[in-house]
């Protein structure tokens, strides 16, 4: 008995070292992650402040690939860092903190950059873009066959909404900071592997 309650003991400070390194790595990972998303947000922003407006009604499926796609692979990729660096190991909480810290941390920088550059910074370029996506609402609404009705109802609502203002930005961060906590939860049961207790 003395000998299992010593053995414990010693396994104590081991397992707590162990825990302190994995969330050491798990901030590391995660704000490597979180500048990562911030790099690809601010290119995004300034290709379009800079180039083209347009540039996401034309190539709709960059936005699509950019916000639902690209974060699953960074988030396998942050987690697999993190478990390299933790002998091939990762704590299920440890996957999840690396994951959800860098994609929402880095996310909701974006946003708040976003915000301010179409609110306070620039006003005119919002203002831009709110006349950009009517039109490319409209277009899209005559391709599928919607009447005058529909497409005035449509232009209405969208003008109502403030798509671009400190609202309509903190509840697109709100629903996508959903979605990457969904994708960190499957990333990091897909990934998680314990270290066997000896």
């Amino acid at each position: 008995m003395d000998y299992i309650c010593s053995k414990r003991i010693a396994l104590e400070p081991q397992k707590t070292s162990k825990m302190a390194q994995e969330i050491e790595i798990m901030k590391a990972q995660g704000k490597q992650l979180a500048f990562i998303v911030i790099g690809l947000g601010l290119l995004m922003f300034l290709w379009s402040y800079l180039g083209d407006p347009t540039l996401l009604f034309k190539y709709w499926w960059l936005g699509i690939l950019y916000q639902w796609i690209v974060p699953i692979g960074l988030a396998i990729y942050a987690v697999a860092k993190a478990k390299q660096s933790l002998n091939g190991f990762i704590s299920y909480k440890g996957a999840l903190g690396t994951s959800a810290i860098g994609l929402i941390l880095g996310t909701a920088v974006v946003v708040l950059f976003n915000a301010l550059m179409y609110n306070v910074v620039d006003p005119d370029f919002k203002d831009m873009m709110e006349e950009k996506t009517i039109e490319f609402t409209v277009q899209f609404m005559e391709r599928m066959g919607a009447d005058k009705s529909q497409i005035s109802e449509g232009v209405s609502q969208l003008k109502e909404r403030d798509q671009f203002g400190f609202k309509a930005q903190i509840m697109g961060l709100t629903f996508i900071s959903i979605y990457y906590l969904v994708i960190s939860l499957i990333v990091a049961a897909a990934m998680k592997k314990d270290e066997p207790v000896v």
